[in-house]
């Protein structure tokens, strides 16, 4: 009995060993990648400064990305820095959501903090004007005279000017404030100086020593597309008062005086487009003048009401026209 209980003993001992020693490390430790939650809160690259610019409000770059899906990571990102323009305005600011990795539970960072807004610019500096819808007479012109003889079409001090004649002798010569024309028994002789392709809200301020001998005009002229119509607003004209009584509808207030209005036709006349049939409108002031002010919407309104209807713009221009007549004119023009 006592020899068995030993040998009893002895064996409970050995499997109690065993026992504390049979224990490995299998049962699962959170892996190295598996157990961390991704770091990804406030990125570093995330705020952005508006970069520098010269006259116009700075956008701070957005950075894009998706939400981590696991390990700690970064966020990443760096803006870009708006473009400048002529006025300033408001800058948006930008967040930044990390960029993904791979490894334990997925984890989605928080926004990096709002873009730095640069300071806007100065102002930039105003550019050339040109002859537009928007545009008008430029600052002081340094331009020399430009003398043009022959059919053409060109800019000076930032207006267009035009020049056309079929037949006899004359010469359009552009000056700083405006032109010059003179013609010499001419049949039919236009010289112009405007904006193109113009628009309905423009003033026209002029001042001319005109002196003609015969048939001429002085006053807003053009064209419009669609439908082709030629238009006059005259200010002043030589010994015939045009369009001579025909096709008259009504009357205008404007600028200090009273203008009759007319629609005549041309059948298969020189135009813009070619010889071609079309309508002009015609605005002539009841008493000449050669100074002053043409506010051009005025008559195009009342045209309008007279259904007389303009269509697409070519030109808003200051004219002197010579028919069957010879003469001069010195004009100073401005346009806004």
């Amino acid at each position: 009995m006592r020899s068995t209980s030993l040998q009893t003993f002895a064996l409970i001992l050995g499997f109690a060993a065993v026992g504390c020693s049979g224990a490995d490390d299998s049962s699962a430790d959170a892996g190295s990648g598996g157990g961390s939650a991704g770091t990804s809160g406030a990125t570093t690259g995330g705020a952005t400064t508006g970069g520098a610019t010269t006259g116009g409000a700075t956008t701070g770059g957005a950075t894009t990305g998706g939400a981590t899906t696991g390990g700690a990571t970064t966020g990443s990102g760096t803006g870009t820095a708006g473009g400048a323009s002529g006025s300033t305005s408001g800058a948006t600011s930008s967040t930044t959501t990390s960029s993904g990795a791979t490894g334990g539970p997925a984890t989605t960072g928080t926004g990096g903090s709002d873009a730095t807004v640069g300071s806007g610019g100065g102002g930039g500096s105003e550019g050339p004007a040109t002859s537009s819808s928007t545009g008008g007479t430029p600052g002081p012109c340094t331009e020399p005279d430009r003398e043009v003889c022959s059919d053409g079409i060109g800019m000076h001090c930032g207006l267009t000017y035009e020049y056309w004649k079929d037949r006899g002798e004359g010469c359009l010569t552009n000056t700083a404030d405006g032109f010059r024309v003179n013609w010499n028994n001419i049949n039919n002789l236009l010289g112009r100086k405007g904006v193109r392709p113009g628009g309905k809200d423009h003033v026209v301020t002029y001042e001319a020593d005109y002196r003609p001998n015969g048939n001429s005009y002085l006053g807003v002229y053009g064209w419009t597309t669609s439908p082709l119509i030629e238009y006059y607003i005259i200010d002043s004209w030589g010994t015939w008062r045009p369009p001579g009584g025909e096709g008259f509808v009504g009357t205008v207030t404007s600028d200090g005086g009273t203008y009759d209005i007319y629609k005549t036709q041309r059948v298969n006349q020189p135009s813009i487009e070619g010889n071609k049939t079309f309508y002009q409108f015609w605005s002539v002031r009841k008493e000449k003048r050669t100074s002053g002010t043409i506010t051009v919407a005025n008559h195009f309104d009342a045209w309008e009401r007279q259904g007389l209807t303009l269509g697409t713009f070519y030109e808003v221009s200051l004219v002197v026209e010579g028919y069957q007549s010879s003469g001069s004119a010195d004009v100073k023009v401005s346009i806004e």
